[in-house]
């Protein structure tokens, strides 16, 4: 398995962040953040969850991919099963990742979305999300609940949601097991 390196994620965060002459306070004044937090992620020694990188990404004033390796070459992409690219975020009790997150294609600033499978533990507090762009999601394993615009919509496998995502909304899994979660992303993230 290929997994994106956290630390390239900060190492470009730290650039973005110089390039701009921000200072880690001027960054967690704007994202809310503690500066030990801010300073954890840029050193790869903390796993910020996605909503949390696109949080930071807004206050860079560029798009989440921006934080990430950009992928250039051709226009086809194939994911192998044997040889999955796959991000780790969020920590679970142990201090381990929680969530895994299978990048299902990636076009770097070409893609007009991104594919994702988002496996998540159950019992966790529901994530607070708020993004520019669309979200698609199909529910591959467990039960979920989105909350937007104080609606709650519970989903079960094999059911679908697709919203607008710049609202803050809520994601929590609702199955005493883990889900799996089909994200398609737009605008790219990948």
């Amino acid at each position: 398995m290929v997994e994106v390196e956290l630390q390239a994620v900060g190492r470009n965060l730290a650039e973005l962040r110089s390039a701009r002459e921000l200072t880690l306070q001027d960054l967690a004044d704007l994202t809310g953040y503690t500066v030990s937090y801010l300073s954890q992620i840029e050193r790869g020694e903390s796993v910020p969850s996605l909503s949390g990188l696109a949080s930071v990404a807004a206050a860079l004033g560029v798009e989440m991919r921006a934080l990430f390796k950009e992928a250039s070459g051709p226009r086809l992409h194939v994911s192998r099963a044997s040889e999955p690219l796959a991000l780790r975020t969020g920590l679970s009790d142990s201090g381990d990742p929680a969530h895994r997150y299978t990048v299902l294609g990636a076009h770097g600033n070409e893609g007009a979305y991104t594919a994702l499978i988002h496996e998540l533990p159950p019992l966790e507090p529901p994530l607070r999300y708020r993004h520019f762009g669309e979200r698609f999601a199909l529910v591959l394993a467990g039960s979920v609940r989105l909350t937007l615009g104080g609606e709650m919509h519970d989903l079960g496998e094999g059911e679908c949601i697709h919203y607008g995502s710049h609202e803050e909304h809520t994601f929590e899994v609702t199955s005493n097991s883990d889900a799996v979660v089909l994200w398609i992303v737009s605008p790219a993230i990948f």
